[in-house]
């Protein structure tokens, strides 16, 4: 298969490409005869050029300290700049926020901080925020929640705003003054976050006076029926609608919906939680205007009345186009099959075929039940798509090959789910692996690249039972791109770690993977942490659980490997802990003298290091 393009990195420098052109031309044609012998001889122009082309901190690490021009270049244009802070060194942020972001606040358009510790140190202090006067984008991700409020109240003045997304690290424990802070700003229209609830969070409560501009809205986190209506009023405006998780088992809430948000015209529900009557409620207030529904549900047998639909779709979304639905849910074994090709039966009126809304089932095989999967055969435009087993008798349902290139998110539940699927994944960029893989499968890669574009792949996830380290390894051959890895599987107890380091394909994968990002979460053992610093000396950020091992002697075997093999890994979370460990890995690092220049944080039952 022919290789996709690769694509140009969001612009850092925004300039008009004609008049680069022109100014390009007039400089050579100024001096036709000369040659270029050194970086020196290129223009501004063509330095810009390549500017566009790299993050922000990368031209700031190969150009600012060559010379002085190189750093004029960078710092006195008026040109906007797009920051990203992820996984860098302490020492390299030190560097890089006094001589490249203090400096250049007016020219920030848009800044997104992931790295839990230097927020503070941004915006400090905080009314710094009204100083980044060409903001059109924040976003902060794996940020301590009792920041933002603070910070956000600042940013009421910056006129430019019009996108913000929040991803808290920790349970938000202020989401009435969050939300609040979040609807003032002035300019919004697009708004992603998550409010995972703390035990002492109280619940949202309606707007009594702010009106946001917000046009679309993500929650990315699960909310009830009273919340959710809590939400839209503070949104009047708001056109598209993305939730996770809606529950909700109240009857009390079946009659609070108004019509608040009467002008949405796009609606994904990933989950619903809710019964029909409570959707249908929701329906007949909000959805008058509504264009495209995505809804996925494993709750209620009532949504698999196609007559039902057909009324609520006539009565009370008279715009609609798309209907995406699926429905998983258990059913008992001896289930006449039958039953199910009714359903299908009742979805193939003339009212579904001619708005060209066609559906189908599958089953998974269960040793008690099976898992029927029934919905949408054309999944549109959705991003995210599971395969499931099939059950052998249902094959006349089975379609003929399709390429989903809408879909970037890819789980495959098991071999069986493999080898029964009949579509390809051209632009999946993240892969998750569950349920079960045959331990001795010898061409697994294979499998899975008759599915996926591999070489496309940036994030793998593998959640088995048991995943046989070899085949990791031929995996990791294939997706040269990877830059994230989560291992959340138990390993073979008598894996001999020097037998596999010492594999040939081991060391090769070894010396060329650029894999940043490690996580193990689950099924820890001393030998499984050396494999994966083996494999991947490129990582920056690793996430390891505690559970199962010794605090001290796992901290200080990964900190000293930080100093020889993954001199790139900088930022540390170790999980399921406790408050009083800081004190003890504290007294560790310094007293066998492990790190010089670092901080620690306890956040959430986490403990986070970075040096």
């Amino acid at each position: 298969m022919e290789q996709s393009k690769p694509q140009r990195r969001t612009n850092i420098f925004d300039y008009y490409r004609t008049n680069k052109q022109i100014k390009l031309t007039k400089v050579l044609e100024r001096s036709p005869q000369k040659a270029i012998t050194s970086s020196e001889d290129l223009s501004n122009e063509l330095f810009y050029d390549i500017f566009n082309y790299l993050d922000v901190y990368d031209v700031y690490k190969a150009f600012y300290n060559l010379n002085i021009r190189l750093q004029s270049l960078l710092i006195d244009s008026t040109l906007p700049l797009n920051i990203n802070i992820s996984s860098m060194s302490k020492p390299s942020f030190q560097n890089y926020h006094r001589h490249m972001i203090m400096p250049n606040k007016h020219r920030i358009t848009s800044l997104s901080i992931s790295n839990p510790f230097v927020v503070d140190l941004i915006f400090s202090p905080v009314r710094i925020a009204s100083s980044f006067t060409r903001l059109e984008k924040l976003i902060f991700n794996n940020i301590k929640s009792k920041y933002l409020v603070n910070i956000l109240h600042h940013c009421a003045s910056l006129h430019n705003l019009t996108s913000l997304i929040i991803i808290p690290i920790d349970h938000v424990s202020n989401r009435n003054d969050l939300c609040a802070t979040i609807f003032r700003l002035p300019k919004l229209k697009y708004c992603e976050m998550s409010l995972i609830e703390s035990n002492q969070s109280n619940s949202l409560t309606i707007s009594a006076n702010i009106a946001s501009p917000v046009e679309h809205l993500v929650i990315n986190n699960t909310l009830y029926l009273n919340e959710l209506n809590a939400l839209l009023t503070y949104v009047p405006q708001l056109r598209r609608l993305t939730c996770r998780s809606l529950s909700g088992n109240d009857s009390q809430y079946l009659k609070t919906f108004s019509d608040t948000s009467n002008n949405l015209t796009h609606v994904y529900f990933d989950t619903i939680n809710i019964d029909f009557n409570q959707l249908e409620q929701i329906i007949r207030s909000l959805f008058k205007q509504l264009q495209v529904l995505h809804i996925s549900t494993d709750n209620d047998r009532e949504y698999l009345d196609a007559n039902r639909w057909e009324h609520l779709i006539l009565s009370c979304m008279p715009y609609l186009r798309i209907f995406d639905f699926q429905y998983m849910g258990f059913v008992d074994n001896d289930i006449n099959q039958m039953t199910y090709d009714s359903i299908i039966n009742q979805f193939s009126s003339l009212f579904w075929y001619g708005r060209k809304w066609f559906f189908k089932y599958q089953l998974d095989l269960k040793e008690y039940r099976n898992l029927l999967v029934f919905g949408s055969t054309n999944p549109y435009r959705r991003k995210q798509y599971t395969l499931y087993k099939l059950a052998k008798h249902n094959v006349r349902k089975r379609s003929g090959k399709k390429n989903l290139n809408s879909v970037n998110y890819l789980e495959i539940q098991g071999e069986d789910a493999m080898a029964s699927c009949v579509n390809y994944f051209l632009n999946t960029t993240k892969l998750t692996l569950s349920n079960y893989f045959n331990e001795n499968s010898i061409c697994l890669e294979l499998a899975v690249k008759r599915i996926v574009y591999l070489n496309q792949l940036t994030t793998l996830v593998i959640e088995c039972y048991y995943f046989n380290f070899e085949q990791l390894i031929k995996l990791l051959h294939s997706t040269p791109n990877l830059h994230t890895l989560t291992y959340n599987c138990a390993l073979a107890n008598e894996i001999n770690v020097k037998s596999i380091q010492q594999n040939e394909l081991f060391r090769l994968i070894s010396s060329k993977n650029m894999i940043k990002n490690v996580t193990i979460t689950t099924s820890n053992s001393l030998e499984n942490i050396k494999l994966l610093i083996g494999l991947c000396p490129q990582m920056q950020y690793f996430t390891i659980n505690r559970y199962g091992l010794s605090l001290e002697s796992m901290t200080e075997f990964i900190l000293s490997k930080s100093k020889a093999h993954i001199q790139h890994l900088c930022l540390l979370c170790i999980k399921n802990t406790t408050r009083p460990m800081v004190a003890i890995l504290k007294t560790l690092i310094e007293s066998e003298g492990l790190l010089d220049n670092y901080v620690i944080k306890y956040i959430d039952s986490d403990i986070y290091i970075w040096w």
